[in-house]
């Protein structure tokens, strides 16, 4: 198992200690299935993975989505 007292959440803050870390795709609903609980995530995550972080029995979506654009300069 990963040692998660190193595990960074955004490259910076370190992952509370007891916390770990799982993955889930987002179904087109908007939804994610966690232990056999459903929870709107956001239509607009459809079919993309997200990471959770369980704490506490706490569930903490943490995402990011990446955006590459490019403008013609005059």
């Amino acid at each position: 198992m990963k040692d998660i007292a190193s595990t960074h959440i955004d490259g910076s803050q370190p992952l509370p200690e007891g916390a770990s870390i799982c993955s889930r795709k987002v179904a087109r609903s908007g939804h994610i299935s966690f232990e056999g609980h459903p929870y709107f995530i956001s239509k607009s995550l459809a079919g993309r993975y997200i990471r959770l972080i369980i704490l506490d029995n706490r569930l903490i979506v943490d995402t990011a989505i990446p955006l590459h654009k490019e403008y013609r300069l005059a």
